[in-house]
């Protein structure tokens, strides 16, 4: 792991010469900030906690590898795309589970989060140091940079299951850190997650929109605490149930958790789909948390696109050569597959707010130069004419991507109280079942089998369709669960991504990781 600073170090100028006086070599500079003479202050706290949610919008340090759509092309919901195979090839073989070790969307996904942990690291290393009016705000401080830190933490340990767990700065006999056993990066996960809960305001501001809540690390955590029930034990073999500093979190205690943000946050279901998704409805009621984008001024290029401000997965994901008045153009990644199209039912109104239908909406496009064309793309973050952005055109795209919703947290709950209060369990479900066909609809019946789990499968799918967490679920009810599924949406070539249970459902380390650790790391099976 390399040492990252992100503030600039500047070169000390020298100043008076030819002064005898002591103070003629000036050893601090006088107009730039370092970090021997940043962390003073509070307003210099909040900067540094700043630059680490900035990380958060970062999507190509190498390669182009936004989570939702990598997520999504890993799943059976969408395949590869753009204008052909050599076309961001890493992502093309990541849909096959059969990427090299050397491809550069592997190493992006990589350095991204580990940057973010180190920022996080650094930022709760010092601010004990700084002097704080209000003890409040320098607890939020530190249950932010916490958050973080563990949502960076969940990510990694999800793509590459076998990760060093770094917990501090460290000097340069340190950086050749071995992978933690799973379950303790679980644990610790699960540990900043807590602290953010008990320790996070549960209202944002309107002027802190972006910020995060007590609500969204009770959310974050209730998904970390299924992920590992399903996949880390279920599938990696974790033998302990997850815990927070030492003491086991039960399944109680995540549903009270979620109860608490259904009932007491002020969240709730936006009342129609279609209003969830556009820049005027963005940090709606629903979202709980939720990534900051903005195609306002002239941020990053080419040569700097972690600067930009956009979310790239926007014009990556519009079919190429479109000539239409609403749609605009994009790069023709991440086509969604007809099994997806097929899984939603008649009636129901999240169809054509989710997908793009081509067919359905005459779009004039030239499907011949869209690699695995299918004749569906995700809408919900669709790139469209009246929000182009004005200034780096492809890479400000602003719209703000949702990572937990209300809707997320009803169905967590329907699916934690499948086997003890089949009541809630239902109740949580319907309300999701009925935004999307009317109040007067009649849901399905739970039952507390694995018939029951799968209405709650098929609705996560449909409900969530484009938004990265169709993989992830599939992970957690096992690796034949997700082959069958995976491999019952591919076909024939180019159409034949499946799934590869050697893997374990995991990407593989990035080879240049492993050369700088000395080969302390070790690959993943079946690379």
């Amino acid at each position: 792991m390399r040492k990252r600073k992100y503030i600039a170090v500047i070169l000390i100028t020298l100043l008076g010469i030819g002064s005898c006086s002591d103070d003629f070599l000036e050893m601090e500079p006088l107009t730039d900030r370092v970090e021997d003479n940043f962390y003073k202050t509070e307003k210099d706290a909040f900067e540094a906690l700043v630059a680490i949610y900035d990380v958060l919008q970062w999507q190509s340090s190498n390669g182009y590898h936004p989570w939702d759509l990598v997520s999504n092309v890993l799943s059976d919901d969408a395949f590869g795309g753009g204008s052909g195979p050599g076309d961001r090839p890493g992502l093309n073989r990541m849909g096959k589970l059969s990427n090299y070790t050397t491809d550069e969307e592997l190493l992006g996904l990589w350095k991204d989060r580990y940057s973010g942990i180190y920022r996080a690291n650094l930022f709760l290393e010092k601010i004990n140091a700084i002097p704080f009016t209000d003890d409040a705000v320098k607890q939020r401080y530190i249950a932010e940079a916490r958050f973080l830190r563990g949502y960076f933490y969940f990510e990694l340990v999800q793509f590459y299951g076998n990760i060093p767990l770094i917990l501090k700065t460290l000097t340069t006999t340190e950086y050749n850190q071995p992978q933690k056993n799973p379950a303790d990066v679980y644990n610790q996960i699960a540990s900043d997650l807590h602290y953010a809960y008990q320790n996070l305001p549960p209202t944002i501001s309107g002027t802190e929109k972006g910020r995060v809540s007590k609500w969204a690390a009770g959310a974050l955590l209730s998904r970390v605490y299924l992920y590992h029930k399903g996949y880390g034990k279920g599938v990696l073999g974790i033998t302990s149930n997850l815990s927070v500093d030492g003491t086991e979190i039960s399944e109680t205690d995540i549903e009270v958790i979620i109860d608490n943000i259904i009932l007491l946050s002020g969240h709730s279901l936006t009342p129609s789909f279609e209003d969830l998704w556009g820049i005027a409805n963005e940090n709606n009621n629903e979202s709980i948390f939720e990534i900051q984008h903005t195609s306002k001024g002239d941020w990053g290029d080419w040569g700097w696109r972690n600067g930009t401000e956009g979310n790239w997965a926007v014009i990556m994901s519009g079919f190429r050569d479109v000539n239409d008045p609403v749609y605009e153009l994009g790069w023709g990644f991440q086509p969604a597959t007809q099994s997806l199209a097929s899984e939603f039912e008649a009636g129901d109104s999240r169809y054509s707010v989710s997908l793009l239908d081509a067919a359905a909406e005459n779009l004039n496009y030239k499907p011949q130069n869209c690699y695995q064309h299918t004749g569906f793309a995700f809408k919900k973050y669709y790139p469209r004419k009246a929000d182009k952005p004005t200034s780096n055109a492809d890479l400000n795209w602003g719209y703000n991507r949702i990572v937990i919703r209300f809707a997320d947290v009803l169905l967590m709950g329907a699916e934690l109280y499948l086997d003890n209060d089949l009541g809630k369990a239902q109740t949580y479900y319907s309300d999701v079942r009925k935004r999307a066909f009317g109040s007067s609809h009649v849901a399905p019946t739970l039952t507390s089998d694995v018939a029951g789990l799968d209405l709650i499968y098929h609705e996560r799918r449909v409900e969530f369709a484009g938004e990265g967490l169709r993989y992830w679920d599939l992970l957690r009810r096992g690796l034949t669960y997700a082959q069958q599924k995976i491999d019952a949406a591919s076909g024939a070539s180019p159409y034949d991504e499946t799934f590869k249970s050697g893997t374990y459902g995991l990407l593989p380390i990035p080879q240049s990781e492993i050369n700088v650790s000395s080969n302390t790391l070790v690959q993943n099976d079946g690379y």
